[in-house]
């Protein structure tokens, strides 16, 4: 018999007739359980088995390297982890009881590559009890793509393997992007079957990430690069505090009234692509307002926002004329000062006055943040400095 895919355990009751007529005396099936319907192990028959009663067993590969609640999942900008609690059921077909059943604890890490279109997965299948007929159990597991064609499916072991009470089954899979398009968005889905002994598994388990851990594959972010995410993360530019470029963004964070970049307190930056569009920006922030400073050695003039997003003075509307003029200052006694040229009340541009070499090192660290983060065009991102 096929397995049935669509049929939960509960709605197998009223086909049960039907498989005892063909003969079936016993039928399995699989349910993966919501977060607030995981069963205690306290509740099992009598007789039952626990992880305890049996020493436990790792094989295959290593281990999902992340901890996370039962029926959760986390995600990062290139890393997810995930659990999921799923109950194997024995029914007799005559009585329509359940006869015997399991429970198996399913871990998945899924790790993406910003600058390759290759991922993977680490994958857990831990049978935490048994009872009654549910014996002689093996356990097979697939992941795969459920989005056209993105990706290829693939196994975390080879076939199906046993599995014992307390034992615990480790392997991983291997996805390639198949990049038909400049960029794609899809989502995984992993199936697990589990057989017992002489017995029909009617429907296997599957489980997915929620909706918006989409993974998004581009050609585009950095040159021809191929590389995947999770977009839905909003990723961090960290910045140190070394040098006055570095020091001009803390302030403007702090002090301009959008407050650009800072998480829980102001706005988000978004990325303009546009090289023709960068310069313009550049060009009408650093205008004639901006003259050099004698005591800034090798001065240049360093706009914040950032002439490579759409949060740029120009983009607002704004020119030199409109922005705070700082000057950061070497650390005196440990401690960055800034000394205003204009006066800076309710401004939302800043022109620093910052050593070209230190005016760059902070728009080397956008640009290379850009390609490690893939970050596209419009896409949000925070700051963080000195942290």
């Amino acid at each position: 018999m096929e397995l049935d895919a669509e049929h939960t355990c509960d709605s197998l009751q009223p086909m049960l007739e039907g498989y005892a007529a063909q003969g079936i005396d016993t039928v399995t099936c699989l349910d993966q359980l919501a977060p607030s319907e995981v069963r205690s192990e306290h509740g099992l028959p009598n007789g039952a088995a626990t992880a305890d009663d049996a020493p436990g067993d790792a094989s295959l590969s290593a281990a999902p390297n992340c901890s996370v609640a039962m029926g959760q999942w986390y995600f990062t900008r290139l890393d997810a982890c995930g659990s999921a609690r799923l109950t194997y059921d024995v029914i007799d077909t005559r009585t329509k009881k359940m006869i015997g059943g399991a429970v198996f604890t399913a871990k998945q890490e899924i790790t993406l590559q910003a600058k390759s279109g290759s991922w993977k997965t680490d994958d857990s299948l831990k049978l935490d009890s048994a009872w009654g007929a549910a014996k002689g159990l093996r356990a097979a597991w697939k992941t795969e793509c459920i989005s056209g064609s993105a990706c290829g499916a693939s196994t975390a072991w080879s076939g199906a393997q046993a599995i014992a009470v307390g034992k615990t089954l480790y392997g991983g899979t291997t996805h390639t992007w198949k990049a038909g398009q400049d960029t794609e968005g899809f989502q995984t889905k992993t199936t697990v079957t589990i057989t017992g002994a002489g017995q029909i598994l009617l429907s296997p388990a599957t489980f997915q990430p929620p909706g918006k851990m989409t993974i998004r594959c581009d050609k585009i972010a950095s040159g021809s690069s191929t590389g995947c995410v999770f977009p839905s993360f909003t990723p961090t530019l960290m910045l140190p505090l070394e040098n006055r470029g570095q020091v001009n963004v803390a302030w403007s964070m702090q002090y301009l009234t959008d407050h650009w970049g800072w998480e829980g307190k102001g706005s988000p930056l978004t990325r303009e692509k546009d090289e023709a569009v960068i310069n313009a920006n550049r060009g009408k922030v650093c205008d004639s307002a901006w003259k050099a400073d004698p005591t800034v050695p090798d001065d240049s003039c360093d706009e914040f926002p950032f002439a490579a997003t759409n949060q740029s003075g120009a983009q607002l509307n704004l020119s030199g004329k409109d922005c705070a003029q700082i000057r950061p200052d070497t650390p005196a006694g440990g401690r960055w000062t800034v000394s205003y040229v204009n006066d800076t009340t309710g401004r939302r541009c800043t022109i620093g006055h910052v050593p070209n070499k230190e005016n760059g090192s902070v728009g080397g660290s956008l640009s290379l943040f850009y390609q490690n983060q893939r970050v596209l065009n419009d896409e949000k991102f925070w700051l963080a400095v000195g942290l």
